[in-house]
């Protein structure tokens, strides 16, 4: 087994950790904006240490810096978005779908792209993951979930936006930058993005009336401790990448922290929790063994 290949799952395990605290948030009603700002922030602290320790340049990547600026941009709306959808819909609905159509996206971006090539095992596994929503998804969720509807538009939404992210990582590594000087633009750009979504919505005598008003000690070290879990998952992402793992395998491995926000929400929160959901978390791992 390669060091890459042990690295993403080290990484998956850290971003399902950090993923369950989305939930916490939405529980808690934290401002949503809030925290992901707080939670940028130290990961960008985070960000600059690891540059200026490994001493990798910053300036001279041109177009490729840009986009991993966008793509930090991307995150900093996904992850709000994340906070919110939980309020809409259960986590063993959101992660199951989220899991399935994010590596979905990456490897149609990876075929058309990157080049990538897949075997018939591999093209059987995206079937069977194909099964999921069919699973999860009946009349008497209209019922259960807070608001379906709502729901399954934000999870297309942060699968798409979550796949891009992930394919400007891939692109920059190819593309020869480093891979913490690619942390630290993708985090600038997380930073901005956060800042800019909350001035946007409140403006800025509305945002520092917010981080005034409701900055709760329990949200900063929520997202601080968020931080540190998903710089390490991102980290482990792009060192995968270059050491040779393709965007498809990587993204796919990447993708099965799912299945720890969804047990630590039953655990914690007493999401329900039948057979149709346990066979679809079940088909999930299918596919996955099926595409890695």
């Amino acid at each position: 087994m390669e060091l890459w290949f042990i690295i993403a799952i080290c990484g998956a395990i850290a971003a399902g950790v950090s993923n369950f605290f989305f939930k916490v948030a939405a529980a808690r009603n934290y401002n949503a904006e809030l925290f992901i700002f707080y939670g940028a922030i130290a990961s960008l602290l985070i960000a600059v240490t690891l540059l200026l320790a490994w001493q990798e340049p910053l300036l001279g990547f041109g177009a490729t810096a840009a986009i991993l600026l966008g793509a930090g941009f991307i995150s900093a709306a996904s992850g709000s978005m994340k906070v919110y959808v939980l309020r809409y819909i259960d986590s063993t609905i959101y992660f199951p779908l989220f899991k399935l159509l994010t590596p979905a996206f990456a490897i149609i971006v990876g075929v058309t792209w990157f080049s990538e090539s897949f075997s018939f095992i591999e093209w059987v596994g995206l079937i069977v993951g194909l099964l999921v929503p069919l699973i999860l998804i009946t009349p008497a969720e209209n019922s259960r979930q807070q608001n379906l509807k709502m729901g399954l538009v934000f999870v297309l939404v942060t699968s798409i936006l979550s796949a891009l992210t992930a394919v400007a990582g891939k692109y920059a590594i190819d593309a020869a930058v480093p891979v913490f000087t690619t942390l630290l633009l993708t985090v600038f750009g997380l930073t901005a993005g956060s800042v800019g979504l909350m001035i946007h919505k409140r403006g800025v005598s509305g945002l520092w009336s917010l981080i005034q008003t409701e900055s709760a000690l329990s949200l900063i070290q929520i997202a601080v401790t968020r931080a540190v879990l998903i710089s390490f998952a991102v980290w482990a992402m792009l060192f995968a990448f270059s050491q040779g793992g393709t965007l498809s395998v990587v993204q796919t491995i990447h993708s099965m922290y799912i299945l720890i926000p969804i047990v630590l929400a039953i655990i914690f929160y007493n999401e329900h929790w039948n057979w149709q959901k346990a066979t679809a978390i079940a088909l999930s791992v299918v596919s996955l063994g099926f595409l890695g």
